[in-house]
């Protein structure tokens, strides 16, 4: 009872920083921003076009909904955003559709307010607290994990520096980004291979497909590169051999993971084309043009920052400027704490867990989980170059959760003995 009391007070607390920044460990000012950045507006946009007409009315994208043809996008968004806000009822001037994704989120909220009727900044709120909701409590299923492996000082020591860590939470409430998506297949994951093992792999192909469809379906295929070695990574916790059998199964079985719900996601943005434009040809091309151009390096800095346009042919200024970063709000430390010390630290932690011989498995999967935000930050150096307000988020995919976590066994170890 003590500890389910524990747990519920961990999801509560993650929640209401989450929503509402109840302990100021968010910046006051990107907590304000994140509560309407420019890629909700297309959720908001999307929201209004099918309050207008049908949900799959320009295809069911999400989009800028425009009252007029003189605002831009981020100025009509904001229009779009107040009169949502007050109901105002206005005739549709344009829609600009966003096609790089499905936008299943809106669709299911659109679907929601259909049958329910209810005033538009209730719908918000709850499509928002749902987002919250659910982030907090897959975190806290992540600590009732460390729990049972590690016990509950170690779970209450991670719990503190998750929280402490505001970039996991800053967009955690967002209509659009979903954040909760990108770690559940994880920390379903661990729970999954400490109940079963691979002696239900078969389940465990069914299972983990169905989440990957959720993603697919919520976020489409944003940071996908991060996704899939983050979701790969209890399996490998669990159950690596060096051994080429390993190596050909864990190929195998995650290539059926990835690629049903990727085949379905793909198939239905097709039909979303079709009916936007008539043709499902336009839809493969807008698929392939989004790659390469998020993977594009054609960038330029300019004016005092233009040596690092030498720099960023190596990646170095993506790694650094991500690096460099604080991971804890500045006004809490008045002092800038950078995501270079937080990795540090892991390190010094992983050495000295591994003199003990304690948990050589857990660092050496910390350690290959850094794959998954340096996947993103090196093959979209475009996104990444663009998009600061949130790539930062990535960082915890979970590789910085398991460094919280090396950390927390660290301290707890030496603590208990004394």
């Amino acid at each position: 009872m003590k500890e389910k009391f524990i747990f519920l007070l961990f999801t509560a607390v993650f929640f209401l920083n989450t929503q509402f920044n109840l302990f100021h460990l968010i910046p006051h000012e990107k907590f304000e921003y994140s509560r309407l950045e420019e890629s909700e507006t297309l959720v908001i946009g999307k929201l209004i076009d099918s309050q207008h007409g049908s949900i799959f009315d320009d295809g069911g994208f999400t989009g800028t909904f425009y009252y007029d043809k003189i605002s831009g996008r981020s100025v009509g968004g904001k229009k779009s955003y107040n009169n949502y806000l007050n109901n105002v009822v206005s005739p549709k001037f344009y829609y600009d559709p966003y096609k790089s994704q499905i936008g299943g989120q809106a669709i299911l909220y659109s679907i929601f307010e259909k049958i329910f009727g209810l005033d538009n900044t209730i719908n918000i709120f709850i499509f928002r607290m749902f987002n919250s909701l659910a982030l907090s409590i897959i975190l806290t299923f992540f600590l009732s994990w460390t729990e049972r492996k590690f016990g509950m000082a170690a779970a209450s020591v991670s719990f503190i520096l998750i929280l402490l860590n505001y970039w996991i939470f800053l967009y955690g409430k967002s209509t659009w980004w979903c954040s909760w998506v990108y770690f559940m297949p994880f920390v379903y994951g661990l729970s999954f291979f400490e109940k079963y093992g691979l002696a239900e792999h078969r389940k465990y192909i069914l299972r983990f497909s169905f989440l990957f469809f959720v993603k697919f379906w919520f976020t489409g295929f944003e940071f996908i590169t991060v996704f899939l070695i983050c979701s790969a990574i209890p399996y490998i916790y669990y159950t690596y051999e060096n051994k080429i059998s390993f190596y050909f199964q864990f190929i195998k079985r995650h290539f059926i993971i990835t690629a049903i719900p990727l085949f379905l996601c793909v198939a239905f943005q097709l039909f979303q084309f079709k009916l936007l434009t008539g043709s499902f040809k336009a839809g493969l091309n807008h698929l392939a043009e989004a790659y390469l151009r998020r993977s594009s390096g054609d960038y330029f800095y300019e004016k005092e920052f233009a040596y690092l346009n030498t720099f960023k042919n190596y990646h170095l200024d993506i790694i650094i400027r991500y690096m460099g970063n604080s991971f804890i709000n500045e006004d809490l430390t008045h002092v800038k704490i950078p995501f270079a010390v937080l990795i540090a630290a892991g390190m010094i932690c992983s050495v000295l867990l591994y003199k003990k011989n304690t948990e050589k498995r857990l660092v050496g999967a910390t350690w290959f989980s850094a794959i998954a935000p340096l996947s993103w930050f090196i093959l979209f150096e475009e996104h990444a170059h663009i998009h600061k307000h949130i790539d930062f988020f990535i960082w915890y995919c979970p590789f910085l959760i398991l460094i919280i976590l090396l950390i927390s066994l660290t301290l707890t170890s030496f603590f208990l003995k004394q």
